[in-house]
């Protein structure tokens, strides 16, 4: 059974990871991810009604990030008897950091001096430095929504994946420390993925935190986390290629259906509803690893050339959305939509060939990796106090 690391794949190194070989329909199950997002989006902003649940996305890429993440930390940890932190968080920074902080640059250029999008100083500070999510919850509910349909609001996903990966590290090495490191880790996946379903239910009325708090979106990254666990260990599923196109493609109709019809209101997700989600993705996922059919069709060049610039399409595609306004294209519904979708991809292979691709290949050391970025974050903050 393969699995890959997550975009920072197997591309990095001729299609092989030092540690986990590239399994390319998990690229796959990333196209469908950000194309739900993006058609969400899109859609709905164009005013149709289509692909209302398309922001459950998000959930499959949490369990997805939980999976890829873990297996590499277990996979090197069994390969050398270690985990080399400082390489491991130089490889997220140049992963995720640069076309991130270049698009915070190019939404503060276009909110400042050129008034064409409105992001506020706070927005662009807060997604620099990866608290996009916390940024939301302190705003309250009065002021929640300029800051989640402003240009940089989806960020706030990405700072609960990358707070994520502080706390799953930390977790790892003190788990690592114990006698049964492996037990260790599988009861704090059920425990991180158990309680926050339960928490989620004791609260009677909606409130920021339930949908955007990292510790209340854990349960779909430890579902990813459990799945990992359990395909490194010494007694790892061995399905046949038939039993997993049977949980593939039972959990892609179930999640694309659920992209196409589920609607948001009322908010049954909140109340566990993404946990359970994730126990579909996780299915779905090693379905896919299996290597039958689904994952054969998954990897197709289409969908995984659309997995591997998800991330840059992520970035881009809501900036994109507001940019491109009825007034500003004179289209409208479909046309418009059909424009924004194509723009925005057009916009993602741009940002994924010109700066997340090269910087991601690098091989700097550690330290002026972090000192760029310590750099760059300082750099962004300045500039949106200064022109925002």
């Amino acid at each position: 059974m393969r699995v890959a690391e997550d975009p920072d794949t197997a591309a990095n190194l001729g299609r092989q990871h030092r540690f986990l070989a590239y399994e390319p329909g998990l690229d796959g199950l990333r196209g469908i991810a950000i194309a739900g997002v993006l058609c969400f989006h899109a859609f709905a902003a164009s005013g149709i009604d289509l692909v209302r649940g398309g922001y459950l996305g998000v959930s499959l890429f949490f369990t997805l990030s939980g999976f890829l993440i873990t297996s590499l930390l277990l996979r090197e940890r069994a390969s050398t008897g270690g985990n080399d932190l400082r390489r491991f968080w130089a490889r997220r920074i140049r992963r995720l950091a640069p076309a991130s902080l270049v698009v915070v640059v190019v939404v503060i250029a276009l909110s400042g001096p050129w008034s064409v999008l409105h992001a506020r100083t706070s927005d662009a500070v807060a997604a620099a430095w990866s608290v996009t999510n916390w940024h939301i919850i302190a705003a309250g509910q009065d002021a929640i929504l300029q800051t989640v349909v402003g240009p940089l609001g989806p960020t706030w996903s990405l700072a609960v994946e990358e707070q994520f990966y502080v706390g799953l590290v930390v977790l790892v090495v003190l788990a690592m420390a114990t006698r049964t490191p492996r037990r260790v880790l599988a009861v704090v996946c059920a425990i991180g993925w158990v309680v926050p379903m339960l928490l989620t239910n004791l609260v009677t009325d909606w409130h920021p935190t339930l949908e955007f708090a990292t510790v209340m979106r854990a349960p779909e990254l430890f579902a990813g986390v459990a799945l990992a666990l359990w395909t490194t260990s010494d007694r790892p599923p061995r399905w046949s290629a038939g039993r997993g196109d049977v949980a593939a493609g039972v959990g892609l109709v179930v999640l694309i259906g659920m992209m196409l019809l589920v609607d948001y209101d009322p908010p049954w997700q909140l109340r566990g509803g993404y946990g359970l989600i994730a126990l579909v993705s996780a299915a779905t996922i090693l379905g896919t690893v299996a290597r039958g059919r689904v994952g054969t069709a998954l990897g197709n060049r289409p969908l995984v050339a659309l997995g591997l610039v998800s991330y840059s399409l992520y970035l881009v595609h809501w900036p994109v959305i507001l940019i491109l306004d009825e007034q500003r294209t004179g289209l409208h519904r479909w046309s418009l939509a059909l424009v924004r979708i194509a723009v925005a991809v057009v916009a993602a292979i741009v940002l994924h060939v010109v700066v997340e691709r090269p910087i991601r290949r690098m091989r700097t050391p550690w330290w002026p990796t972090f000192a760029a970025w310590l750099a760059a974050c300082a750099g962004v903050t300045v500039a949106a106090v200064a022109l925002l």
